[in-house]
């Protein structure tokens, strides 16, 4: 068997990228009172500690390890970023004593880094509970653990990194019957205090490689908080994918049976946020894909996965949106998803799907 982690000390590996930043980290442990001032907006936060300052953005990971320390009855996010948001706008100053605080009474140590401009950055926040691992390590421990295992084979299929720096690598699965292929994505946390270490599966249909949105495992994690058995972590994490790929064989199933509405079709298209070209795509493969399996939503949806997947026409931009939509459609049903009540983004502007009161999809679906 090639020896995979040899491999991986070539250069511009990403895991390897990873263990060699993470090596230049800098801890502060926090025994003394923290002076944290915040951006007016609240968007940016600066730390200074022992003459030390430490500036970062106030992102999700950031208020979600502060917050719940801070507000000790509130656990999920949605509850810590509201009253987050209520605090930055009645009572900045207060909030900020609320955040030294945190420091003070939860033993918490920062983590940073220095950017080539000189300027030190929050990397994490993390407590004396928490255990740092070697990506690299962990890889090779997988690989052992998985030598005699069925369905998952120790052979990469590659890595994907995120523009977040979030580094997955997908492993072949074997598990044969079904009409999709999975892969078994295992996303290396960063030791950060807040990265889990946990699985992220590639899917696709197996008739037309077709590609399906990412689904992420949602019960087993490893949160850098005790020794892990590795045993333990892939057994659960296989368990759970093959429940989902059977939940996703009887959707197609179910898919194939429901009849594809001609009037819930042209209300899709005249919502779809696409230029005309793009929904001509769609109806001109569509009438090919009804005569191969029928007129069922099943074609739908294939049709939008094929060419989130493979038509190179179709911009990269909009690839996603079609996977996803194609994804949606199988997993829930059409009707479920013109149900969905639409909103207005954080960026000013709807998402894919158009509410049914603009005057352009109006016009389209009241044309003949």
């Amino acid at each position: 068997m090639l020896n995979q982690k040899e491999t991986l000390c070539e250069e511009n590996n990403p895991i390897v990228d990873l263990v060699r930043f993470e090596n230049s980290i800098k801890q502060i442990d926090v025994d003394r009172p923290v002076n944290v001032r915040l951006a007016k907006d609240g968007s940016g936060i600066k730390l200074t500690y022992g003459g030390v300052e430490i500036c970062g953005a106030v992102d999700r990971p950031l208020k979600h390890q502060l917050g719940s320390r801070m507000w000790m009855n509130k656990t999920d996010y949605s509850e810590i970023e509201e009253i987050w948001q209520d605090r930055v706008s009645t009572n900045l100053s207060g909030l900020e004593n609320e955040l030294a605080s945190a420091f003070r009474k939860n033993d918490l140590s920062i983590r940073y880094f220095t950017d080539s401009k000189g300027k030190n950055k929050i990397y994490g926040i993390v407590t004396p509970h928490f255990v740092d691992v070697n990506q690299l390590d962990f890889r090779q421990n997988f690989l052992d653990a998985t030598l005699n295992h069925i369905a998952v084979t120790p052979k990469s299929c590659g890595f994907e990194r995120s523009k977040y720096g979030k580094v997955t690598e997908f492993f072949e699965f074997d598990a044969a019957g079904f009409q999709t292929k999975y892969r078994y994505g295992l996303v290396y946390a960063k030791n950060n205090g807040y990265d889990a270490y946990r699985v992220d599966w590639g899917r696709e249909v197996v008739v037309c490689k077709n590609g399906l949105t990412i689904w992420k495992g949602s019960k087993y994690r490893w949160k850098h908080t005790k020794e892990i058995n590795l045993n333990h972590f892939i057994e659960n994490t296989v368990k759970e994918g093959l429940e989902n790929q059977q939940l996703i064989e009887d959707r197609i199933n179910a898919s194939k049976e429901r009849s594809l509405q001609q009037c819930k079709l042209k209300e899709l298209l005249a919502r779809i946020s696409l230029a005309q070209a793009s929904k001509m795509r769609i109806r001109n493969r569509l009438d090919d894909e009804l005569n191969d399996v029928g007129v069922n939503e099943w074609a739908l949806s294939q049709v939008l996965t094929w060419l989130g997947t493979h038509e190179k026409y179709v911009p990269p931009s909009t690839k996603p949106k079609l996977i996803h939509l194609g994804t949606c459609i199988l997993e829930k049903s059409l009707t479920s998803v013109l149900n969905t009540k639409t909103h207005i983004g954080q960026d000013g502007y709807y998402g894919f799907i158009l509410p049914t009161d603009l005057p352009r999809v109006r016009q389209q679906l009241n044309s003949n």
